[in-house]
């Protein structure tokens, strides 16, 4: 055990104190570290994996929220297809995946898949997984809209309730990778997945273990295990893996970067993604129904001068909403550039003005004062949001920042004006994703309730068009129209990188930002 163990006591301290500071009793906190000590000799093994992140799921049951993120990337669950380093799918826990007809697939299974428990992979066993999926989140039917499965052996035949030329891409979506939903385990715990490690227990937005799984369908996981590590502060995430309690750091800020210039201690895996930082309006709020409004925050926003300076380099500044590097991204001309006078001058001509001289201008009277959400564990967030709201008081808006460990629950109530998340916009590959999850009228993920006729048609014609050029081509017409609309503002695109001590064998950045732990990844001692 030796350095290992050592290692994971070190980092276990850490988080203890880390979490323990946010309040409570002197016995809570000694009660939190016995039990946190107590937990880290749950893995077994010499060359364990210390991963550390900002962030981290609400559960390990894959079909709740985004909790099938985590769940793959510790590998634990696996899906049918996976996605290589240009996000094109081929086959994982699937053989093959064939279209009959234009609603009907034909899905060939791996024989030689087991489950954590020994439970062979079948064609049944899939579909009562995806069924139950189905049921709990909304997102799954948005990603492979099932009409009915027939399960025979090791053959799955699936119904779609219309065409989805987008079917292989969704098949790589976290959302729909595979747990034994018949074992008697918690799923939220202890979910039985096909995945090379298995969940030892899991401390909700402190600590997940895992250990490998010997009997892995790949071959048996070089590392013995892993302990994912959450550490909110990003700075406390930077000096765990200076001081080598962590072997790998995941979502680390832009200005950290240069810490890990030293290439005989780290390497730094790192590509370009499609991780937006996103501004969603919230159209209850009468003041953001005016489309001068929109436009004019939108050029208040300097997004060039947001990705150089403030993060550093570690994302892109974007034209319109998807990244510029795509097939798909925008074209020059479109979006807003940065133009204070113009923004200032287009509220005056729409008659929203300063009329008392405060410095705010009025709607109906009162003055315009929005609150602008986001979260901290994604460090550039909240110094965005804090510069928008000193370009914002330039042309006579009060944008009041409010910074939250997570806003999930303002996600779901709608309780902000503005808000400001960071969320992968093609994962899959596809701009079909995120359209028909956020940008149309009910989508999942489509928090500020935006409604276009015209968005919504031509999202229709995407959702069933096969031809390639033809879908570039409606992607393009898509964000052309929310662009128009200021539906929406995407300042950048983050870049994905992980931070490994030089040690770290066998991991590889993939611009999905699905995966992580794999069969390969080892420390070499």
């Amino acid at each position: 055990m030796k350095k290992r163990f050592a290692v994971l006591l070190a980092m276990t301290l850490a988080a203890t104190t880390l979490f323990a500071g946010c309040g409570g009793s002197e016995e809570e906190k000694a009660g939190q570290k016995a039990d946190t000590e107590e937990k880290s000799s749950d893995t077994a093994g010499d060359n364990i994996v210390v991963v550390a992140d900002t962030q981290a799921s609400t559960s390990l049951d894959l079909a709740q929220s985004w909790d099938s993120w985590y769940t793959t990337r510790w590998g634990i669950t696996e899906t049918l297809y996976m996605l290589d380093e240009n996000l094109e799918p081929y086959p994982w826990l699937a053989e093959s995946c064939e279209m009959k007809d234009d609603t009907t697939w034909v899905i060939t299974l791996r024989d030689d898949v087991t489950f954590q428990n020994g439970n062979k992979l079948t064609a049944e066993s899939v579909k009562k997984c995806w069924e139950r999926t189905a049921g709990i989140n909304a997102r799954f039917n948005e990603v492979l809209y099932i009409d009915k499965m027939i399960a025979d052996g090791q053959t799955l035949t699936v119904t779609t309730t219309k065409k989805v030329p987008a079917f292989l891409n969704g098949l790589c979506e976290p959302l729909t990778g595979i747990i034994d939903v018949s074992a008697k385990e918690d799923l939220a715990v202890s979910p039985v997945g096909t995945g090379p490690f298995k969940a030892v227990s899991y401390d909700v937005k402190s600590k997940c273990v895992v250990e490998k799984y010997a009997d892995y369908w790949g071959g048996e996981p070089k590392a013995d295990g892993a302990q994912i590590n959450i550490i909110g502060d990003t700075s406390t995430l930077a000096m765990a893996q200076q001081n080598g309690e962590s072997d790998v750091s995941v979502s680390m800020p832009g200005s950290s970067m240069e810490l890990f210039s030293d290439k005989s201690k780290y390497k730094v895996d790192g590509v370009p993604g499609s991780r937006g930082q996103i501004i969603y309006f919230n159209y209850d709020n009468e003041v953001l129904q005016q489309l001068e409004v929109r436009q004019a925050i939108s050029m208040a926003i300097d997004k060039e001068s947001y990705a150089s300076v403030i993060n550093k380099d570690a994302s892109v500044s974007t034209i319109g909403l998807y990244p510029d590097f795509m097939a798909y991204g925008a074209s020059k001309g479109e979006g807003y550039e940065y133009d204070l006078e113009g923004a200032q001058k287009l509220l005056e001509d729409a008659g929203i003005k300063d009329s008392d001289g405060d410095g705010i201008r009025e709607y109906n009277g009162e003055n315009i004062s929005l609150r602008l959400v986001t979260y901290s564990t994604k460090a550039e967030l909240p110094m965005f949001c804090n510069e928008l709201s000193s370009s914002a008081k330039k042309i006579g808006l009060d944008i009041q920042v409010e910074v939250y460990e997570s806003v999930v629950e303002q996600q779901e109530s709608g309780d902000f004006d503005l808000m400001m998340i960071s969320s992968t916009m093609c994962p899959t590959g596809d701009p079909q994703y995120f359209a028909d999850i956020t940008l149309k009228s009910g989508g999942s993920g489509n928090y500020g309730g935006y409604s276009n006729e015209k968005v919504d048609e031509l999202i229709e014609k995407l959702d069933v068009e096969t031809d390639e050029n033809r879908r570039t081509e409606l992607a393009k017409e898509i964000q052309k129209e929310v662009l128009a609309d200021a539906g929406y503002v995407v300042i950048g695109h983050a870049k994905y990188y992980y931070v490994m001590g030089a040690d770290v064998k066998g991991l590889k950045t993939n611009p999905s930002e699905y995966y992580l732990l794999n069969k390969d990844v080892y420390v070499e001692n």
